[in-house]
């Protein structure tokens, strides 16, 4: 097959064919009318708007587990959790006898805006999919199952490859990796 011919999940030529991209621009696309209602309807961030999603079926999580539920770093976590209970959206409860474990929840207020902001978030993601007839949905579903499936067998595999990141020293401290010539 000649490179014209190929779908750009495989010609992979352009930054527009890299898959990753185009799941982002994808996300970008939909999430900016998520964006749009989470920060001019209720005034929280999506990133806000996940945490409480997670909360919604009232069982009470460590923030570490949050954190990890939702595949968020453990800082941006308590940042999040801090802006939400000074809004009155979610409680935490220190656990008994351990000075530095707590449990978060939703407040009943929390659970006001997730009833009133869930349909409206299904509804944009419905749109979106009714592009799909059944079959083709239930294909994707299954595509995108597999596809998460070899990038976290991909990303366990190389974690130990990578460099870590570290933003701490700066955008533009590090030169790219020498390649060794085949």
């Amino acid at each position: 097959m000649t490179a014209l011919n190929q779908t750009p999940s495989r010609r992979l030529a352009t930054l527009d064919d890299l898959l990753l991209f185009r799941v982002a621009r994808l996300s970008a696309d939909a999430g900016a009318m998520v964006v749009r209602l989470c920060e001019g309807g209720y005034g929280i961030t999506r990133r806000e708007w996940r945490l409480m999603v997670a909360l919604q079926l009232g069982v009470e999580m460590q923030p570490s587990a949050l954190a990890a539920e939702i595949h968020l770093d453990r800082a941006r976590t308590s940042k999040a959790l801090g802006s939400l209970r000074q809004k009155g959206l979610v409680a935490r409860v220190a656990v008994a006898g351990d000075g530095r474990s707590a449990l978060v929840s939703l407040t009943d207020a929390g659970r006001a805006v997730c009833d009133d902001l869930l349909p409206q978030v299904r509804r944009i993601n419905e749109t979106i999919v009714a592009t799909l007839n059944d079959t083709e949905a239930a294909t994707f579903d299954r595509y995108l199952s597999r596809l998460h499936e070899a990038a976290a067998t991909l990303s366990a595999n190389l974690d130990t490859q990578l460099p870590r990141a570290s933003r701490r020293l700066g955008r533009g401290n590090h030169l790219p990796r020498e390649r060794p010539r085949k």
